[in-house]
């Protein structure tokens, strides 16, 4: 969900064959934030136009996973300490406790390791009671959460990109917010999110936090795949300051667009990235 625009994509495993059942592009009554989800009666007008949606579409919500509104989410990076994997995850634990400042019972905290950096993510249990409590009123037998960024990178892999050992940037865009995630030999390097308002250069935005996160690894990147509506133009132009190629991300790439009976192309498959990416980890879990 992203301002008020929501895309949904729903997949399913038969045997060792993915199949998308549906891509869903609707509007919402108001903007997507955390605010709106702490708001109750704002929550059951969402689930009212969820259930409509699913009815509609014959979408099966017995497992579903959301896209973590950004602000509800703390990202933290720090190098490795040298140590068994069960020593390094305990490392970020304390790392979390640390940075959390007294405040750590009041999140829920997860950690991803990488070959040489670990970074953890803290959600208030507050916050993700509110999208618990919005899958309840939908209807939602099992209800899971995700960054966005992460579950971009989940839709890299199930297109057939990852791993890969060129320095790779996937962005997604939509509305006024990107997630940005540099990835290098299939492993993520660096991530960013970026919002602007609408009088701003949603361009000069995009190229500027691309640079930065170059800047922060030295070097350039091989292809920018892109995601999100309209990417094919607002892509064309981030490439271009990145002085590399760009390609359309199309989590649907290894699939084939035969599995929608509506034949969506590449161009209008591209903007359920992060949706795509959300199902995927649902079928892993």
């Amino acid at each position: 969900m992203v301002g008020q625009r929501a895309w949904l994509a729903s997949l399913c495993r038969r045997r060792s064959r993915l199949e998308a059942l549906a891509l869903v592009d609707f509007e919402l009554p108001f903007r997507a934030d955390a605010a709106m989800l702490v708001d109750a009666q704002l929550r059951v007008q969402l689930a009212e136009v969820l259930v409509e949606v699913g009815e509609e579409y014959e979408i099966d919500y017995g497992n579903v996973c959301f896209a973590l509104e950004h602000s509800t989410v703390l990202l933290k990076k720090t190098p490795l300490i040298a140590g068994s994997e069960r020593e390094m995850r305990e490392h970020l634990q304390w790392e979390a406790e640390q940075f959390l400042a007294g405040e750590e019972r009041d999140f829920s905290v997860d950690c991803l390791l990488e070959a040489e950096w670990g970074l953890f993510v803290a959600v208030r249990h507050s916050a993700l009671d509110y999208y618990l409590d919005l899958g309840g009123e939908t209807g939602m037998k099992r209800v899971d959460v995700d960054v966005p960024a992460f579950a971009l990178y989940n839709a890299g892999e199930c297109a057939g990109l990852l791993p890969s050992a060129e320095r790779e940037l996937l962005v997604y865009a939509a509305s006024d917010e990107a997630h940005m995630l540099l990835v290098e030999d299939g492993q993520p390097l660096q991530m960013a999110v970026r919002t602007w308002d609408g009088e701003d250069d949603a361009a000069e935005i995009l190229s500027s936090a691309a640079k930065r996160l170059l800047r922060e690894v030295e070097g350039g990147v091989g292809c920018a795949w892109c995601a999100g509506p309209d990417a094919e133009v607002w892509g064309a132009d981030l490439a271009e300051s990145l002085d590399c190629p760009m390609a359309l991300l199309d989590p649907l790439a290894q699939i084939g667009e035969e599995e929608l009976s509506e034949g969506f192309t590449p161009e209008q498959r591209t903007p359920y990235a992060i949706a795509v990416g959300l199902a995927q980890r649902g079928l892993a879990s």
